[in-house]
Formats: structure tokens, sequence, C-alpha cells
């Protein structure tokens, strides 16, 4: 039967867009560690994931563009390539700013080194998220599990973000300099969205498995 509809339509590219959505979330997962282990301080290594990213998301689109015979809706595909994308585009915000507003964020402070671990930690599992993607059929217990750990990593992410406001409001040394507030401010917030961008990964998945059950 598989050969048949082959011979009509061509040859499926379920695997292809599999591998490449996969390599998507590899690339994030790798990208947040560096991020994580240089404090913000590694732009032109978070560039090239991003760029490496942006040329795997249009390889995606590419497929989406000419395939006829797909596993998962074009849609949920084009969804998810793109989140991930915008997960690596924020990391790469980050690494920026940082880069922009050194002389402020020569020592961070520890929130948003505890933000920095979340990002690392929902990366990792989104990863591994992205590989049930590849099963005959995805088993929606095990997504589930995975997203309950996104969804509780960014509500963690949350209660860090309003902490560290709170510690940065009172902090006389950083209020007396309004560029250090701004740095810290702003940084603190690009890494509490990119928690949120890595969760939405994950509801994009569990939607994607859900379909399927």
């Amino acid at each position: 039967m598989k050969n048949h509809f082959e011979r009509f339509f061509g040859r499926s590219q379920n695997d292809s867009i599999t591998e490449l959505l996969m390599r998507q979330a590899e690339i994030a997962s790798a990208c947040a560690e560096v991020l994580r282990k240089s404090a913000g301080n590694a732009l032109s290594e978070i560039v090239a994931f991003e760029r490496e990213g942006d040329m795997t998301e249009q390889r995606i689109h590419e497929i989406l563009d000419s395939a006829f015979i797909l596993r998962f809706d074009k849609s949920d595909i084009a969804s998810l390539a793109s989140t991930l994308d915008n997960t690596l585009d924020g990391m790469r915000h980050i690494a920026t700013h940082a880069d922009t507003y050194k002389p402020h964020l020569s020592h961070l402070r520890p929130e948003a080194g505890e933000l920095l671990e979340t990002i690392e930690d929902m990366t990792a599992t989104v990863f591994q998220l992205s590989k049930l993607l590849k099963e005959r059929r995805m088993e929606l217990a095990r997504v589930k599990e995975y997203t309950r750990h996104l969804a509780k990593s960014e509500a963690r992410a949350d209660a860090i973000l309003h902490k560290a406001e709170k510690g940065l409001v009172s902090d006389r040394k950083v209020n007396v300099n309004p560029l250090a507030f701004i740095a810290h401010d702003n940084l603190f917030r690009m890494l509490e969205d990119v928690t949120d961008t890595a969760n939405h990964c994950g509801t994009l998945i569990l939607s994607i498995a859900r379909k399927e059950a």
C-alpha cells in the first residue's frame, strides 16, 4: 500500500520532517547549555546556534511547500517549527542584551542563574519530548508527563521572576543607577519569556499527540 501511494504522490517526507524538528529542539537544548555556562556571555556561539536553527526551519518549510502526504497537519508542523525557532531567537536576544549591557551585568543576580538553569532544563525536556514524534504512534501518557514537567518549570520561572523584581526594587545600589536597573530588569523578563516559549513547544507537541490518540 505504501509503495502504491508513493507511486502516485511521491515519497513521504514524514521521517525528514521528524528529524528536522528533533534537530531544531536539539539545537535549542545545546544553545541553552552554552547560555547557562557562559552566563549569557557567548554571543557569537549563540548567534551560530540561532542561524543553524533558522536554516533548519527553512528546510522544514521547503518540505511543507512540496509534500503531499504528511503524518502531522502542516499547520501543526509549521507552528512547532516556528516556536522552536522563537526559543532560539529569545536566547539570542538574551546574549545580545548581555553583550550590550556588559558593564552593568558583570555579576548576575542569583535569580538570573536560576532562570538560566530553568531554561536549560526545559529545552532539554523539549528535546526529549521531540524524540517521541518519531514513534509510530505517540504515547499520550509519556507526552503528558513531559508537558506537566514543562508547565511546573514555567510556573516556577514566574515565581523566580516575581522574587527577582522585588529584590531589584529593594536594592538601593542598583536603584541609584538607572542603566543597571534596566539591564537586570530586562534580562529577567527576557529569561522568563524563553521559559514561556519552551512551555508552548510542549503544548504544541501535546496537541499533536492528542490528534493521534
